[in-house]
């Protein structure tokens, strides 16, 4: 119900007073990696990414699209999603992103890693916090040793379990 909920007001409108994301983190077995799908709204992504580079216009989707909206991009969403396997950093791998007027799909992967004595977990999703005091990152994760949905949050920014896996 609340998954319902929350994707109806995120595709409600291109202007919007709801400031909210959606991450999915999917672990696939046979890469030992993590695949991680994130919708946002494009005018948060261009925000947050214009915020911080001076006279930037980067026109998602425009025929006069910046030339390195790509890895503005892949360099923001790298910057602002964090997960740890057993206190270790796992890197990510910016795949690249579709654009659909009001939404933008990003598309990463982790690099492998090994489930097998697992001790801890630890993600964060901090996206668009430093733009909006009411922002939400709603993250899916789904994985052998961690399935769970969590709403991130400014006073909230991340979540940390330990395995018993």
């Amino acid at each position: 119900m609340i998954r319902l909920l929350l994707m109806c007001l995120f595709i409600a409108s291109s202007t919007h007073d709801i400031h909210f994301t959606k991450t999915t983190l999917d672990y696939n077995e046979e890469t030992k990696s993590l695949q991680v799908v994130m919708n946002v709204f494009t005018d948060d992504l261009e925000l947050a990414i214009e915020s911080v580079h001076d006279g930037l216009d980067l026109e998602i989707g425009a025929e006069n699209q910046h030339e390195l909206t790509d890895s503005l991009v892949g360099a923001y969403v790298i910057d602002h999603l964090m997960f740890k396997n057993n206190h270790k950093n796992i890197e990510f791998d910016f795949i690249g992103f579709e654009y659909d007027y009001d939404i933008c799909y990003m598309y990463l992967e982790s690099q492998p890693f090994t489930t097998k004595s697992c001790n801890s977990n630890t993600i964060a999703v901090r996206m668009f916090y430093e733009l909006f005091e009411d922002q939400e990152n709603v993250c899916d994760i789904n994985c052998p040793f961690w399935d769970t949905e969590f709403i991130f949050t400014k006073n909230f920014r991340s979540l940390h379990r330990e395995c018993d896996y």
